[in-house]
């Protein structure tokens, strides 16, 4: 299949790595043993790309056609569940890192979805799958409600936005050849502006009683509206 966004096998291996680092230490917070820490390395470092691979069929499972990912997961738990707290000081790389794995691989999951014959919508949805599948996966093994659909800084939004400014983008003959490059850039863009200004999404909120309210205002309105024409 054709790559969406020609990158150094070494940094797709490094976004994966910072994957599984995450993984990794929230096992170890959890107080998982070795093997439950190796797991869930992979869990998160490889779930994303594995889903998108399995709902674009027929072009088999890129984690298991290159087994350096997954050594590279397994690799990376070791010092993780023997250094969990010098790694987890480790925040401002961390999430550098996971940013820019996030943006590559939403850009790649929504060309290859793309390149398979997918509309925008889908290929976006495909890309935001193959950005926080992992994420996701590893809430659920946590059993915890996955970050993605907690309000907060924007995440999953950001990857989504992000792959549908790559995929409009692609469609514009002038902007096509940046196009990988405009919708990465946009993904960390706003992801860094949601942090550093504190933008984030919110919980739903419930205006039943406002419409209860106006619906009672209105009744009231109308029945004593029905009252002065019948006194006339």
């Amino acid at each position: 299949m054709e790559a969406a966004l020609t990158i150094p096998f070494w940094l797709e291996l490094m976004a994966t790595i910072a994957g599984a680092l995450s993984g990794s230490i929230h096992a170890v917070k959890h107080n998982y043993d070795f093997f439950g820490v190796v797991c869930l390395a992979c869990i998160t470092g490889l779930s994303g790309g594995i889903v998108r691979d399995i709902l674009l069929q027929n072009y088999g499972i890129y984690a298991f056609q290159h087994w350096e990912l997954i050594a590279a997961c397994m690799v990376g738990a070791v010092p993780v569940f023997f250094f969990a707290r010098l790694l987890g000081k480790l925040d401002l790389p961390m999430d550098i890192m996971d940013t820019i794995s996030i943006a590559l691989y939403a850009v790649i999951g929504a060309g290859k979805g793309l390149i398979a014959g997918y509309g925008i919508l889908p290929a976006a949805i495909l890309g935001t799958i193959t950005a926080v599948g992992g994420g996701c996966a590893r809430d659920l093994v946590l059993l915890r409600p996955p970050r993605i659909f907690i309000s907060g800084t924007l995440y999953a939004s950001a990857t989504f936005l992000g792959a549908l400014i790559y995929l409009a983008a692609k469609q514009v003959d002038v902007l096509a050849g940046y196009a990988a490059l405009i919708g990465v850039v946009s993904i960390i863009v706003m992801r860094f502006v949601s942090v550093f200004f504190k933008i984030e999404t919110r919980p739903a909120r419930d205006y039943s009683d406002k419409v209860e309210h106006l619906a009672s205002c209105a009744k009231n309105h109308c029945a004593g509206a029905f009252r002065k024409v019948r006194r006339k």
